[in-house]
């Protein structure tokens, strides 16, 4: 398992589910707050499902996004 945390400050729980769809995160935060050009999380999502992994995102702990990769072991 590899998790990645960000800095930044997260998202709407309703967000994650849609996290990894190309473009979501910029076009919803475009002009509120600095984004990238959303391609990111969806280049992620879809190198890990080739690889047979699966991401996923959620709240972290210590406040942001946390981002989850679980590589199969068998």
């Amino acid at each position: 398992m590899l998790r990645v945390r960000g800095g930044g400050p997260g998202l709407a729980p309703e967000e994650y589910a849609m996290a990894f769809e190309r473009g979501m995160l910029n076009a919803r935060y475009s002009g509120s707050r600095p984004v990238g050009t959303g391609i990111g999380l969806a280049l992620a999502h879809g190198l890990v499902t080739r690889m047979g992994a699966t991401i996923e995102a959620g709240p972290a702990a210590e406040g942001g996004a946390a981002f989850t990769v679980r590589i199969p072991t068998g």
